[in-house]
């Protein structure tokens, strides 16, 4: 289910309420969240995570980016899962905290405007890595590893990782280095594009 294109850059922390934490993947076993990542790499288990049971409070815990992009990076996230033709259902938007605005989650504003605040922003960046992970089924998940691991060119403190499966790569993960020495995402680039069944 898939072919075609991709897309830039990332974001926050913060402590929302979103909704449920299910636990548990599609066969209803038990699944143990990922403790924070200790290396780049460890970020694919908590794709692999939230994928499987729509833990949506997870995300803050793989996702502490600087508040300072969080603007763009929603706007980036939600922009190219558009491009992707992944939406979410209203139960979705309503779970995650972005019903209300979800007429404008698909082009968001890339700094504050009246309407649209710091708060906002947060949820919308949680609500677009989550509408990129699943562009790619739980199988799909289980079957992605790590291809390759550099730094990255612009940024330093930026890890990007390589996520693939069938030899063929199928998305970048930017991760940065938090103060407390794990890793978040500050990225998701698709390296295909995706066409409906």
């Amino acid at each position: 289910m898939r072919i075609q294109k991709s897309l830039p850059f990332l974001i926050p922390a913060g402590l929302i309420l979103l909704a449920p934490a299910t636990g548990c993947d599609s066969k209803g076993s038990k699944m143990e969240a990922p403790l924070a990542a200790q290396s780049p790499q460890d970020i694919l288990q908590h794709l692999r995570y939230l994928a499987a049971t729509k833990d949506y409070k997870h995300i803050i815990l793989m996702a502490p980016v600087k508040a300072d992009v969080v603007f763009p990076s929603a706007w980036w996230f939600n922009n190219q899962a558009a491009h992707l033709g992944l939406e979410l259902s209203p139960e979705e938007m309503k779970d995650l905290g972005v019903d209300n605005i979800k007429d404008k989650l698909d082009n968001l504003p890339r700094y504050p405007v009246p309407g649209y605040d710091i708060q906002d922003a947060r949820r919308a960046f949680y609500a677009g890595i989550y509408r990129l992970v699943t562009g790619f089924s739980t199988d799909e998940w289980n079957k992605m590893y790590v291809m390759q691991v550099q730094s990255n060119v612009t940024s330093p403190d930026v890890t990007d990782v390589t996520l693939g499966f069938d030899s063929q790569p199928k998305l970048v993960i930017s991760c940065i280095k938090t103060p407390e020495g794990t890793y978040g995402v500050a990225n998701i680039q698709y390296k295909v594009g995706l066409v409906k069944k």
